[in-house]
Protein backbone atom coordinates (compact mmCIF):
# COMPACT_ATOMS: atom_id res chain seq x y z
CA UNK A 1 0.00 0.00 0.00
CA UNK A 2 1.37 3.50 -0.71
CA UNK A 3 1.83 6.00 1.95
CA UNK A 4 -0.61 7.95 0.99
CA UNK A 5 -3.12 5.53 0.77
CA UNK A 6 -2.65 3.84 4.20
CA UNK A 7 -2.34 7.35 6.16
CA UNK A 8 -5.68 8.78 4.82
CA UNK A 9 -7.25 5.49 5.81
CA UNK A 10 -5.73 5.45 9.64
CA UNK A 11 -6.60 9.40 9.60
CA UNK A 12 -10.44 8.39 8.24
CA UNK A 13 -10.30 5.58 10.96
CA UNK A 14 -9.32 8.04 13.75
CA UNK A 15 -12.16 10.97 12.85
CA UNK A 16 -13.86 11.64 16.04
CA UNK A 17 -16.80 12.97 14.02
CA UNK A 18 -17.38 9.85 12.24
CA UNK A 19 -17.05 8.39 15.34
CA UNK A 20 -19.85 10.25 17.20
CA UNK A 21 -21.83 9.91 13.91
CA UNK A 22 -21.64 6.16 14.60
CA UNK A 23 -22.39 6.03 17.77
CA UNK A 24 -24.34 9.31 19.16
CA UNK A 25 -28.11 10.46 18.01
CA UNK A 26 -28.92 14.03 18.29
CA UNK A 27 -32.50 15.21 18.48
CA UNK A 28 -34.06 18.68 19.42
CA UNK A 29 -34.03 17.88 23.01
CA UNK A 30 -32.74 14.70 23.03
CA UNK A 31 -29.07 12.90 23.18
CA UNK A 32 -28.93 8.69 22.55
CA UNK A 33 -25.31 7.66 23.28
CA UNK A 34 -25.44 3.69 22.77
CA UNK A 35 -28.75 3.39 23.03
CA UNK A 36 -28.80 5.74 26.62
CA UNK A 37 -31.42 8.59 26.07
CA UNK A 38 -30.72 12.17 28.11
CA UNK A 39 -33.53 14.81 27.86
CA UNK A 40 -32.44 18.52 28.08
CA UNK A 41 -33.95 21.83 27.63
CA UNK A 42 -30.92 24.02 27.77
CA UNK A 43 -27.64 22.01 27.55
CA UNK A 44 -23.89 23.61 27.35
CA UNK A 45 -20.61 22.41 25.46
CA UNK A 46 -17.06 21.91 26.79
CA UNK A 47 -14.61 20.35 24.65
CA UNK A 48 -10.55 20.11 25.28
CA UNK A 49 -8.23 17.67 23.51
CA UNK A 50 -6.55 17.33 20.47
CA UNK A 51 -10.24 16.21 18.82
CA UNK A 52 -11.87 19.00 20.48
CA UNK A 53 -12.65 20.50 17.41
CA UNK A 54 -14.18 18.05 15.61
CA UNK A 55 -16.20 16.84 18.29
CA UNK A 56 -17.59 20.45 18.85
CA UNK A 57 -18.52 20.67 15.54
CA UNK A 58 -20.09 17.41 15.43
CA UNK A 59 -22.85 18.69 17.92
CA UNK A 60 -22.96 22.94 16.53
CA UNK A 61 -23.91 21.34 13.30
CA UNK A 62 -26.95 19.12 14.88
CA UNK A 63 -27.99 21.32 17.79
CA UNK A 64 -27.98 25.18 19.15
CA UNK A 65 -25.62 25.34 22.07
CA UNK A 66 -23.21 27.59 24.15
CA UNK A 67 -19.57 26.40 24.80
CA UNK A 68 -16.13 26.46 25.21
CA UNK A 69 -13.86 24.62 22.85
CA UNK A 70 -10.19 24.30 24.56
CA UNK A 71 -7.83 23.65 21.62
CA UNK A 72 -3.19 23.28 20.83
CA UNK A 73 -2.16 26.60 19.88
CA UNK A 74 -2.17 27.39 15.53
CA UNK A 75 -5.11 25.64 15.13
CA UNK A 76 -6.77 28.71 14.02
CA UNK A 77 -10.29 27.25 13.79
CA UNK A 78 -14.08 29.11 14.89
CA UNK A 79 -17.52 27.38 15.63
CA UNK A 80 -20.72 29.38 15.88
CA UNK A 81 -21.98 30.11 19.32
CA UNK A 82 -18.67 28.71 21.12
CA UNK A 83 -15.92 30.29 22.68
CA UNK A 84 -12.84 29.02 21.32
CA UNK A 85 -9.75 29.61 23.42
CA UNK A 86 -5.94 28.52 22.29
CA UNK A 87 -3.80 27.17 25.22
CA UNK A 88 -0.32 24.85 25.04
CA UNK A 89 0.98 21.38 24.69
CA UNK A 90 2.89 19.10 25.70
CA UNK A 91 4.04 22.04 27.98
CA UNK A 92 1.41 23.57 30.69
CA UNK A 93 1.70 27.40 30.33
CA UNK A 94 -0.14 30.34 31.82
CA UNK A 95 -3.05 30.00 29.09
CA UNK A 96 -3.67 26.52 30.32
CA UNK A 97 -4.06 28.11 33.67
CA UNK A 98 -6.42 30.52 32.03
CA UNK A 99 -8.45 27.87 30.49
CA UNK A 100 -8.83 26.24 33.10
CA UNK A 101 -9.96 29.31 35.36
CA UNK A 102 -12.70 29.46 32.56
CA UNK A 103 -13.86 26.26 32.20
CA UNK A 104 -14.79 26.73 36.08
CA UNK A 105 -16.40 30.36 36.09
CA UNK A 106 -18.71 29.22 33.01
CA UNK A 107 -19.87 25.91 35.07
CA UNK A 108 -20.38 27.96 37.85
CA UNK A 109 -22.11 31.05 36.46
CA UNK A 110 -24.05 29.71 33.11
CA UNK A 111 -27.23 28.14 33.71
CA UNK A 112 -28.18 24.79 32.34
CA UNK A 113 -29.14 21.84 32.83
CA UNK A 114 -26.94 19.38 31.31
CA UNK A 115 -23.13 19.46 30.03
CA UNK A 116 -21.84 17.89 27.01
CA UNK A 117 -18.17 17.50 28.03
CA UNK A 118 -15.68 16.14 25.59
CA UNK A 119 -12.62 14.96 26.24
CA UNK A 120 -9.85 13.86 23.78
CA UNK A 121 -5.65 13.74 24.36
CA UNK A 122 -3.83 16.35 24.84
CA UNK A 123 -6.27 17.91 27.04
CA UNK A 124 -4.59 17.84 30.81
CA UNK A 125 -1.66 20.48 29.36
CA UNK A 126 -4.28 22.43 27.79
CA UNK A 127 -6.26 23.20 30.86
CA UNK A 128 -5.32 23.06 34.08
CA UNK A 129 -6.28 24.48 37.68
CA UNK A 130 -4.57 23.71 40.94
CA UNK A 131 -2.95 25.13 43.97
CA UNK A 132 0.59 24.51 43.04
CA UNK A 133 2.08 28.18 42.00
CA UNK A 134 2.49 28.22 37.88
CA UNK A 135 6.30 27.71 37.89
CA UNK A 136 6.15 24.78 39.69
CA UNK A 137 3.33 22.88 37.70
CA UNK A 138 6.05 23.86 34.81
CA UNK A 139 8.54 22.20 36.11
CA UNK A 140 6.97 19.12 37.37
CA UNK A 141 4.91 19.11 33.92
CA UNK A 142 8.17 19.58 32.08
CA UNK A 143 10.15 16.61 33.88
CA UNK A 144 7.27 13.97 33.72
CA UNK A 145 7.10 14.12 29.88
CA UNK A 146 11.00 13.41 29.47
CA UNK A 147 10.93 10.96 31.81
CA UNK A 148 10.51 7.88 30.68
CA UNK A 149 7.26 7.20 32.44
CA UNK A 150 4.33 5.95 30.91
CA UNK A 151 1.77 8.02 30.10
CA UNK A 152 -0.59 6.35 32.97
CA UNK A 153 2.16 7.24 35.94
CA UNK A 154 2.72 10.49 34.35
CA UNK A 155 -0.97 11.54 34.89
CA UNK A 156 -0.94 9.87 38.39
CA UNK A 157 0.93 12.88 39.14
CA UNK A 158 -1.45 15.16 37.37
CA UNK A 159 -4.42 14.24 38.69
CA UNK A 160 -3.38 14.86 41.86
CA UNK A 161 -1.66 18.02 41.59
CA UNK A 162 -5.03 19.27 39.81
CA UNK A 163 -8.15 21.14 41.27
CA UNK A 164 -10.09 19.70 38.12
CA UNK A 165 -8.94 16.15 37.31
CA UNK A 166 -9.27 12.95 38.52
CA UNK A 167 -12.57 13.85 38.76
CA UNK A 168 -12.90 17.29 40.41
CA UNK A 169 -14.79 18.58 37.27
CA UNK A 170 -17.97 17.20 38.19
CA UNK A 171 -17.40 19.20 41.55
CA UNK A 172 -18.29 22.07 39.67
CA UNK A 173 -21.24 20.97 37.74
CA UNK A 174 -24.48 22.46 37.99
CA UNK A 175 -26.38 19.57 36.12
CA UNK A 176 -25.62 15.58 35.07
CA UNK A 177 -22.86 15.74 32.77
CA UNK A 178 -22.17 13.30 29.84
CA UNK A 179 -18.43 12.79 29.06
CA UNK A 180 -17.56 11.53 25.45
CA UNK A 181 -14.11 10.63 25.18
CA UNK A 182 -11.75 10.01 22.48
CA UNK A 183 -8.72 7.98 23.76
CA UNK A 184 -5.05 8.50 23.24
CA UNK A 185 -3.86 6.36 26.43
CA UNK A 186 -3.12 2.47 25.68
CA UNK A 187 -5.02 -0.11 27.84
CA UNK A 188 -8.49 1.95 27.44
CA UNK A 189 -8.01 3.21 31.17
CA UNK A 190 -10.33 6.22 30.77
CA UNK A 191 -9.06 8.21 33.98
CA UNK A 192 -6.15 8.67 32.11
CA UNK A 193 -7.26 10.36 29.13
CA UNK A 194 -6.55 14.16 29.62
CA UNK A 195 -6.32 12.84 33.18
CA UNK A 196 -9.77 12.33 33.82
CA UNK A 197 -11.72 15.31 34.70
CA UNK A 198 -14.75 13.32 34.83
CA UNK A 199 -13.64 10.05 35.46
CA UNK A 200 -13.76 8.31 39.20
CA UNK A 201 -9.42 7.64 39.77
CA UNK A 202 -8.41 4.57 41.59
CA UNK A 203 -4.87 6.40 42.15
CA UNK A 204 -3.91 7.63 45.88
CA UNK A 205 -1.74 10.45 46.89
CA UNK A 206 0.70 7.95 47.86
CA UNK A 207 0.84 6.74 44.34
CA UNK A 208 1.70 9.89 42.73
CA UNK A 209 4.48 10.83 45.60
CA UNK A 210 5.91 7.66 44.77
CA UNK A 211 6.18 8.99 41.26
CA UNK A 212 7.50 12.34 42.21
CA UNK A 213 10.32 10.96 44.34
CA UNK A 214 11.25 8.61 41.45
CA UNK A 215 11.95 11.93 39.39
CA UNK A 216 13.63 13.86 42.04
CA UNK A 217 10.76 16.08 42.69
CA UNK A 218 9.51 14.74 46.41
CA UNK A 219 9.43 18.00 47.65
CA UNK A 220 6.60 19.11 46.24
CA UNK A 221 4.26 16.16 47.30
CA UNK A 222 2.49 19.08 49.76
CA UNK A 223 0.50 20.24 46.59
CA UNK A 224 -0.86 16.63 46.40
CA UNK A 225 -4.11 16.65 46.79
CA UNK A 226 -7.28 13.31 47.08
CA UNK A 227 -8.85 12.75 43.66
CA UNK A 228 -12.43 11.52 43.46
CA UNK A 229 -13.39 7.85 43.65
CA UNK A 230 -16.90 8.15 42.92
CA UNK A 231 -18.14 10.98 40.37
CA UNK A 232 -22.01 11.62 41.01
CA UNK A 233 -24.15 12.13 37.54
CA UNK A 234 -21.84 12.24 35.11
CA UNK A 235 -21.96 9.16 32.38
CA UNK A 236 -18.35 8.73 30.43
CA UNK A 237 -18.34 6.80 27.19
CA UNK A 238 -15.63 5.91 24.74
CA UNK A 239 -15.78 6.84 21.48
CA UNK A 240 -13.33 6.08 19.80
CA UNK A 241 -9.44 4.62 20.88
CA UNK A 242 -6.51 2.82 19.01
CA UNK A 243 -8.13 -0.69 19.00
CA UNK A 244 -11.39 0.68 17.45
CA UNK A 245 -9.09 2.18 14.69
CA UNK A 246 -6.67 -0.69 14.55
CA UNK A 247 -10.08 -2.86 13.86
CA UNK A 248 -11.12 -0.84 10.52
CA UNK A 249 -7.11 -1.17 9.64
CA UNK A 250 -7.63 -4.64 9.70
CA UNK A 251 -10.55 -4.87 7.04
CA UNK A 252 -8.45 -3.18 4.42
CA UNK A 253 -4.76 -4.82 4.27
CA UNK A 254 -3.48 -8.37 3.77
CA UNK A 255 -3.44 -10.90 5.91
CA UNK A 256 -3.97 -8.77 9.44
CA UNK A 257 -1.70 -9.84 12.17
CA UNK A 258 -2.50 -7.60 15.29
CA UNK A 259 -0.29 -7.79 17.37
CA UNK A 260 -0.91 -5.01 20.19
CA UNK A 261 -3.03 -2.58 21.20
CA UNK A 262 -1.52 -1.47 24.11
CA UNK A 263 2.22 -0.51 22.69
CA UNK A 264 4.23 1.06 25.74
CA UNK A 265 7.80 0.66 26.95
CA UNK A 266 11.12 2.22 25.12
CA UNK A 267 10.20 3.51 21.15
CA UNK A 268 13.72 2.32 20.28
CA UNK A 269 13.38 -1.15 21.58
CA UNK A 270 9.79 -1.48 20.32
CA UNK A 271 11.10 -0.77 16.56
CA UNK A 272 14.29 -3.25 17.54
CA UNK A 273 10.91 -6.22 18.56
CA UNK A 274 9.72 -5.21 15.17
CA UNK A 275 13.13 -5.90 13.23
CA UNK A 276 13.14 -9.12 15.09
CA UNK A 277 9.89 -10.24 14.09
CA UNK A 278 10.53 -9.73 10.57
CA UNK A 279 14.07 -11.50 10.93
CA UNK A 280 12.34 -14.17 12.14
CA UNK A 281 9.83 -14.62 9.13
CA UNK A 282 12.72 -14.16 7.08
CA UNK A 283 14.90 -17.25 8.33
CA UNK A 284 11.57 -19.35 7.72
CA UNK A 285 10.53 -19.09 11.64
CA UNK A 286 7.19 -17.35 13.30
CA UNK A 287 4.77 -15.77 10.72
CA UNK A 288 4.47 -16.28 6.91
CA UNK A 289 4.74 -13.79 4.56
CA UNK A 290 3.24 -12.42 2.83
CA UNK A 291 1.67 -10.07 6.22
CA UNK A 292 0.52 -7.47 7.76
CA UNK A 293 1.76 -6.64 11.14
CA UNK A 294 -0.82 -3.89 13.00
CA UNK A 295 0.36 -2.44 16.34
CA UNK A 296 -0.86 0.63 18.14
CA UNK A 297 0.23 2.08 21.37
CA UNK A 298 1.77 5.20 22.86
CA UNK A 299 5.86 4.15 23.13
CA UNK A 300 8.48 6.39 25.65
CA UNK A 301 11.71 8.58 25.13
CA UNK A 302 13.69 9.09 27.75
CA UNK A 303 15.45 12.46 27.67
CA UNK A 304 18.83 12.56 29.45
CA UNK A 305 20.53 15.12 27.24
CA UNK A 306 19.88 18.02 25.11
CA UNK A 307 18.53 16.40 22.40
CA UNK A 308 18.06 17.11 18.64
CA UNK A 309 14.87 16.96 16.33
CA UNK A 310 12.79 13.63 17.30
CA UNK A 311 10.28 11.61 18.27
CA UNK A 312 8.39 7.88 19.21
CA UNK A 313 8.17 7.15 15.61
CA UNK A 314 11.30 8.62 14.60
CA UNK A 315 12.74 6.00 17.46
CA UNK A 316 10.79 3.23 16.30
CA UNK A 317 11.89 3.84 12.80
CA UNK A 318 15.31 3.94 13.35
CA UNK A 319 15.53 1.20 16.16
CA UNK A 320 14.01 -1.00 13.04
CA UNK A 321 16.43 -0.07 10.69
CA UNK A 322 19.19 -0.89 12.76
CA UNK A 323 18.58 -4.14 13.42
CA UNK A 324 16.45 -5.23 10.36
CA UNK A 325 17.95 -7.59 7.97
CA UNK A 326 18.05 -7.17 3.87
CA UNK A 327 16.95 -10.28 2.09
CA UNK A 328 17.11 -10.08 -1.76
CA UNK A 329 14.39 -11.89 -1.65
CA UNK A 330 12.08 -9.87 0.64
CA UNK A 331 10.16 -6.98 0.32
CA UNK A 332 9.71 -4.97 4.00
CA UNK A 333 7.88 -1.94 4.57
CA UNK A 334 7.50 -0.29 8.34
CA UNK A 335 5.18 3.00 8.99
CA UNK A 336 5.00 4.24 12.00
CA UNK A 337 2.00 7.22 11.86
CA UNK A 338 0.59 9.60 14.78
CA UNK A 339 -2.98 10.09 14.51
CA UNK A 340 -2.79 13.52 16.07
CA UNK A 341 0.34 14.71 12.99
CA UNK A 342 2.59 15.45 15.58
CA UNK A 343 5.38 13.35 17.04
CA UNK A 344 7.79 14.83 18.72
CA UNK A 345 9.09 17.97 18.79
CA UNK A 346 8.86 17.29 15.03
CA UNK A 347 6.46 18.82 12.52
CA UNK A 348 6.18 15.14 11.08
CA UNK A 349 3.49 12.64 12.09
CA UNK A 350 5.88 10.09 11.18
CA UNK A 351 7.92 8.00 8.57
CA UNK A 352 8.78 5.42 6.71
CA UNK A 353 11.50 2.33 6.22
CA UNK A 354 12.24 0.05 3.56
CA UNK A 355 14.54 -2.34 1.71
CA UNK A 356 16.01 0.61 0.05
CA UNK A 357 16.31 3.00 3.15
CA UNK A 358 20.26 4.07 4.27
CA UNK A 359 21.12 6.45 7.07
CA UNK A 360 24.98 6.78 7.12
CA UNK A 361 26.02 7.38 11.08
CA UNK A 362 22.92 5.89 12.13
CA UNK A 363 24.25 5.48 15.44
CA UNK A 364 24.58 9.21 16.14
CA UNK A 365 20.52 9.94 15.48
CA UNK A 366 20.26 7.07 17.81
CA UNK A 367 22.26 8.40 20.60
CA UNK A 368 21.46 11.89 20.38
CA UNK A 369 17.45 11.61 19.79
CA UNK A 370 17.89 12.94 16.22
CA UNK A 371 15.71 10.91 14.60
CA UNK A 372 14.32 13.73 12.37
CA UNK A 373 17.49 15.21 11.03
CA UNK A 374 18.36 12.18 9.59
CA UNK A 375 14.90 10.88 8.69
CA UNK A 376 13.85 14.30 7.07
CA UNK A 377 17.59 14.33 4.80
CA UNK A 378 16.11 10.75 2.90
CA UNK A 379 12.92 12.12 2.18
CA UNK A 380 11.51 9.06 4.65
CA UNK A 381 9.00 11.44 6.98
CA UNK A 382 5.18 11.88 6.83
CA UNK A 383 3.53 14.99 6.93
CA UNK A 384 -0.07 15.29 7.65
CA UNK A 385 -0.48 19.16 9.51
CA UNK A 386 -3.12 19.37 12.45
CA UNK A 387 -5.57 16.22 12.33
CA UNK A 388 -7.77 17.15 15.37
CA UNK A 389 -7.79 14.22 17.11
CA UNK A 390 -5.69 11.64 18.63
CA UNK A 391 -5.76 8.43 18.83
CA UNK A 392 -2.10 7.23 19.89
CA UNK A 393 0.07 5.95 17.32
CA UNK A 394 -0.05 3.01 14.38
CA UNK A 395 2.59 0.50 13.22
CA UNK A 396 2.35 -0.95 9.88
CA UNK A 397 4.90 -3.89 9.18
CA UNK A 398 4.47 -5.22 5.44
CA UNK A 399 6.30 -8.35 4.29
CA UNK A 400 6.37 -10.01 1.17
CA UNK A 401 7.83 -12.41 -0.78
CA UNK A 402 9.87 -11.44 -4.22
CA UNK A 403 9.61 -14.86 -5.31
CA UNK A 404 5.57 -15.20 -4.37
CA UNK A 405 5.18 -12.03 -6.39
CA UNK A 406 6.79 -13.00 -9.37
Amino acid sequence: MKVEELVNKILKFSDPYEALEEKVIVHDQEIIVNSDRFTFKKPILIAVGKASYKMAKFFIDRMNIDGIVIVPKGSSVSLPRLKVIESTHPEISEDSIKAGYEVIRFLKDEEYDIVLFLLSGGASALMEYSTAPYEILREINEKLVKSGLSINEINVVRKHLSLIKGGKLSRYSKGPIISLIVSDVPGGDLSSVGSGPTVPDKSTVEDAKIILKRIGLEDYSKYLTETEKETKNVFNYLILDVNIVLSKLKKVVRNPIVLSGEVRGDAYSFGQNLAGIVNTSINGLGFTPPYTLLAGGEPDVKIEAKAGKGGRNGEVCLGFLKWVKKNPQYRFKLYAIATDGIDGNSEYAGCFIDNNTTIENIEYYISTHSSYEALEKIGNVIKTGYTYTNVNNIYVVELTNRIEES
